[in-house]
């Protein structure tokens, strides 16, 4: 046990501070998302809307940081990168420290967390407490009466030799079997819901008793809520320890048997049915405890995972400060300074490096308001909600064209826009799927009715027509590319002023495109210019 228990132990030190996303476990897999989201669809959807979510490929973000060991830590992490509010990052940041700086607390409170685990089964709880009270067995004096019989008879059995008495306690035991078989199939996703329930309350306690976790004013209600939850615990010892022993084999088999003609699950579903009705927020107060001392490390071990880090600072104005920023899923990123105001609009040759920075700005605006911390070595931006309009695509199940989609995107921004508070808007290439004189039009009204709400405007275009006529009200930003005799090469650096030049004609050459094309299409573009 000792030896194991030290193997486990440098496993967790080894771990900590590894990108998560260069090892192959079982709970990466993202066909899991639809699970560890049943969390987040309970308790509420946050700021962070489902378009800005995959605009901003979050899912992958999330990854990026998952280092959890249990399941409660994967959905509530999956939660808290939903939800942007600098005050509570803050303090969540806290925790965080707390794990960085303190590697023996951290590795017990690890240990104890595994024992969570992350089995699919359990990743329902959030959603199956509020109808728990409903599942109560209505004979539940009943399963007493057949235990008190099973007993009985057995005893006699034993003590009088009476075969008689033997045969009466085989058949008080199989209609016992039957009746924990047929409630078990019926209810069975509710017993692991308590299994679950059990187990979180015995880590949470053991959480703070072996004093792993930050000692905040939160802890006493925590320690209340356990005593509150007291008849569990004190039932949830042996029925955790013999749900875990039924699984094992060759003894499952006999141990589970053991339970039915007992009706041992059966009589211990009921007591902690009642327990838990009218306690569910205590319930839901351990997960969310469980889940934060889970994330916190989480986000401690991506801290050192990365080349480099910071604490973000909010500000008032309507300005965006960043020294060395750089999107956290892409290795090796090249970092880049900058200092925006409220409106921004960033032109460049395809593939030089503008959707990444607007993306690599929106994700730190994002993770400094959800937990505490961004990639770079400086990093300013308002208390805001952050929106984005970027990877519009047609929907083939509706029938909705690009177009529609992309107004559909813009419409939310400019609902968003009536409200109170800062927004940032993020827009890629604002209306490219229409004809060229409507796209000019509209996008030159969105941008400018944008521009004068509370919020900043990160736009990027190629159109040097709309940043001519904007250039009153939007600053001008570009990224560079050069046509070298080994291909275009970027510098992936953002620079002031609007710039010039495009590469798409460059692109076909170096992509081994016929050079009669090639050709072709510069001539036409020539032609263009002189008329």
């Amino acid at each position: 046990m000792f030896i194991n228990k030290r193997k486990q132990q440098e496993l967790i030190k080894k771990q900590f501070g590894r990108n998560p996303l260069h090892d192959s476990y079982h709970y990466m897999r993202k066909d899991r998302i639809k699970l560890i989201a049943k969390y987040h669809d309970e308790v509420g959807e946050g700021t962070v809307d489902d378009i800005t979510w995959n605009d901003l490929e979050m899912d992958d973000v999330f990854f990026r940081i998952n280092h959890t060991r249990s399941y409660v830590g994967e959905q509530v992490l999956y939660h808290r990168l939903h939800c942007t509010d600098a005050e509570e990052a803050e303090g969540f940041g806290d925790t965080v420290s707390f794990y960085e700086n303190n590697e023996t607390e951290r590795v017990k409170a690890e240990e104890l967390l595994m024992g969570l685990g992350k089995r699919n089964d359990c990743y329902y709880m959030p959603q199956l407490i509020h109808i728990l009270a409903g599942y109560e067995f209505k004979f539940a004096w009943a399963y007493r009466i057949l235990q008190a019989l099973l007993f009985l008879f057995l005893i006699l059995g034993i003590v009088l030799h009476s075969s008689e008495f033997m045969l009466a306690f085989l058949g008080v035991a199989g209609i016992n079997m039957f009746i924990y078989m047929r409630e078990k199939s019926q209810s069975e996703h509710m017993m692991d819901c308590l299994y679950g329930i059990c187990s979180l309350i015995n880590v949470c306690e053991k959480l703070l008793k072996s004093k792993c976790t930050p000692d905040f004013p939160g802890n006493e209600v925590i320690r209340e809520d356990i005593s509150r939850l007291h008849s569990i615990r004190r039932m949830s010892g042996s029925l955790i320890s013999k749900r875990k022993y039924a699984t094992v084999d060759p003894q499952g088999a006999l141990a589970m048997y053991i339970m039915g003609i007992t009706l041992f699950d059966l009589v211990s579903f009921n007591k902690i049915v009642r327990t838990i009705r009218g306690n569910e927020k205590a319930v839901m107060d351990l997960y969310a405890f469980a889940g934060a001392v889970d994330s916190g490390i989480s986000v401690a071990s991506f801290r050192k995972s990365l080349p480099i880090h910071c604490y973000p600072n909010f500000i008032d104005t309507g300005t965006i400060i960043a020294d060395d920023i750089y999107h956290p899923l892409i290795e090796n990123a090249v970092p880049n300074d900058v200092i925006l105001h409220s409106g921004s609009m960033i032109m460049g040759a395809n593939a030089s490096g503008k959707s990444t920075f607007m993306k690599a700005l929106a994700v730190n605006a994002i993770l400094a308001q959800s937990i505490f911390t961004c990639c770079g070595a400086r990093a300013e931006f308002p208390k805001s909600t952050v929106m984005t309009s970027m990877a519009v695509r047609d929907d083939v199940t509706t029938g909705e064209s690009y177009y529609v989609r992309e107004v559909k995107y813009l419409k939310r921004m400019l609902d968003e826009s009536q409200k109170k508070g800062c927004v940032l808007y993020f827009i890629d290439e604002i209306l490219k799927g229409t004809n060229n004189k409507e796209r000019l039009a509209a996008s030159e009204a969105v941008l400018r009715y944008l521009c004068k709400k509370s919020g900043m405007v990160i736009v990027s275009t190629h159109d040097s027509e709309l940043a001519e006529r904007l250039s009153d009200e939007y600053e001008g930003y570009h990224f560079d590319s050069r046509l070298t005799d080994k291909g275009i090469h970027f510098d992936y650096r953002i620079k002031s002023g609007f710039g010039e030049g495009t590469n798409a004609i460059d692109l076909l050459s170096c992509y081994d495109f016929p050079k009669e094309v090639v050709e072709t299409a510069r001539k036409t573009l020539k032609d263009q210019n002189i008329a």
